[in-house]
């Protein structure tokens, strides 16, 4: 039998995870923790998707790497057009349901007509039990993934973190630049911004780097370099300790904390001396991270 955990997981964040625990402590030595999720966000069907967390596959990569099975649907028009009854037992003529769990304000059914009263008494009519998780806080207030969102959106990465349970990050292959990091002495590996996903705030970030598996201390900065006549914004980054071509690798970046904005330097000099200072406060800031010890420095 099945226990099965519903939701869209967006950014399968600190809650998401207490409601996947929660599905498999209640699942029986012979039972299965199951995740019922789509294989694309439900609003994009009517054009309303808002920017991402992670990319849908990525999100699926999440959720296997918590120990569920996991089973997706494409969402179409069609699956939005199900009541909240149908919708129930279509996973009923699937699942050898014993159990669903699902977050306090989970709503399901066309315009989401169904919540978890709707599941409560759904359940107690077909025989199933409902797991009912409620909502993990932080600083007071309920975690969500229009939350982070937010929070990655004004620049407020640490607070994200904290409410994703690991750091937002951004991924991609590196393309050639203008190279002019080169010849101030800070050449940078850039990844294209995700249409798809939350964009950080504009500005410059301690960060951390994936390439090729190894993990590298790094600043980077979100913005068009006013300074030399950018006009494309652009997720830039400087690899503290790497000296090697990063072009056509893939590159993941972890972002630790909000540095400062982008701003207009009056020339090439004064914007490489706030580089330095720059990497001098990454380096404290990373310094203090437990995953300091990886770093190839």
């Amino acid at each position: 039998m099945a226990v099965i955990a519903l939701g869209t997981f967006d950014g399968v964040h600190a809650g998401h995870l207490a409601l996947l625990r929660m599905a498999k402590e209640a699942a029986e030595k012979n039972d299965t923790a199951l995740v019922h999720t789509f294989a694309n966000h439900p609003r994009g069907v009517f054009a309303q998707a808002p920017r991402l967390l992670v990319r849908d596959e990525e999100r699926i990569r999440l959720l296997r790497a918590q120990g569920c099975e996991v089973v997706t649907d494409t969402f179409t028009k069609t699956y939005a057009a199900l009541s909240p009854r149908a919708f129930i037992e279509m996973l009923l003529s699937r699942f050898d349901v014993r159990a669903v769990a699902a977050g306090y304000n989970y709503t399901f059914g066309a315009a989401g007509a169904g919540d978890v009263q709707t599941l409560a008494a759904l359940g107690e009519e077909f025989g199933f039990a409902v797991l009912t998780m409620p909502p993990c806080l932080y600083e007071g207030t309920p975690i969500s993934s229009t939350r982070i969102r937010a929070c990655v959106e004004a620049g407020r990465v640490e607070a994200a973190n904290a409410m994703l349970g690991r750091d937002f990050s951004m991924r991609g292959t590196v393309a050639r630049g203008r190279r002019i990091g080169r010849t101030l002495g800070f050449p940078t590996a850039n990844i294209a911004c995700d249409l798809q996903l939350v964009l950080p705030k504009i500005g410059v970030y301690a960060a951390y780097a994936r390439l090729d598996g190894a993990l590298y201390p790094a600043i980077t900065n979100i913005g068009s370099n006013p300074t030399v006549g950018g006009t494309e914004t652009r997720v830039e980054t400087h690899l503290l300790g790497f000296d090697g071509d990063a072009y056509g690798r893939d590159m993941q970046v972890y972002f630790v904390s909000y540095l400062r904005e982008e701003q207009r330097f009056r020339d090439t000099d004064a914007l490489r001396a706030q580089l330095v200072s720059d990497e001098a406060r990454a380096m404290e800031i990373l310094r203090k991270l437990p995953i300091y010890k990886d770093f190839s420095v």
